[in-house]
């Protein structure tokens, strides 16, 4: 959002920054309540009070909006990562912050369900799976590899790769397990899933003594 000389947003800029919020907030209830493609952007307009004129004069689209969201609930979760992460002074600790927050990931029972959605849509739209790969790597955590040094210790160029590799398995798995919890709520409850989600990451990323 570009700012005055003074650093002040004016009335204008104010208003199109809350519409945008608005927007994506609006947006995350209606694509949660009936999926990427039984969304209406006439509905989700509404719901944030404004004309659906609005959201294509901040959105080209419904895929627009929602990678927009996308990108905004990615950065939330980094943010919430690199927090936990702060006030840890070694390894030992970053790598116990890295865990609770995995196994907190249990909690949302919707957005895994949403964002699997819309990568099955994805893959039959060429043009969108590769806009959700951008969008992947644009909400990256900045200085990954010094951040992934400073949580697991140094490493060689293959157990590098060994962790790159579970890394990228984590995600998939709080997805798989989400999303069969709601065809065996007993067998996978919040606090099952939470149990697995931490034998999981222990298998992945053991303790070094």
């Amino acid at each position: 959002m570009r700012r005055m000389s003074n650093g002040i947003l004016n009335k204008h800029q104010l208003r199109t920054e809350e519409t945008h919020a608005r927007l994506l907030k609006a947006a995350e209830e209606v694509f949660v309540r009936d999926g990427y493609e039984g969304a209406q952007l006439s509905e989700i307009s509404s719901l944030a009070g404004r004309t659906k004129g609005a959201v294509y004069a901040h959105f080209k689209n419904k895929e627009d909006l929602f990678l927009a969201l996308f990108e905004h609930r990615t950065k939330q979760y980094i943010d919430r990562f690199l927090t936990k992460l702060e006030g840890c002074s070694n390894p030992q600790q970053r790598r116990g912050a890295f865990r609770e927050f995995y196994v907190e990931l249990a909690h949302d029972r919707t957005w895994p369900i949403l964002t699997l959605e819309f990568k099955l849509y994805s893959l039959r739209h060429p043009d969108s799976k590769e806009r959700l790969r951008n969008a992947f790597e644009m909400t990256k955590p900045p200085n990954g590899e010094a951040l992934y040094e400073q949580t697991f210790g140094p490493l060689t160029g293959e157990q590098r790769a060994e962790r790159d590799l579970s890394i990228a398995a984590l995600g998939p798995v709080v997805s798989g397990l989400i999303l069969e919890s709601h065809f065996e709520p007993d067998s996978l409850s919040e606090d099952g899933i939470r149990a697995l989600l931490g034998r999981i990451f222990d298998a992945l990323f053991p303790a070094r003594p």
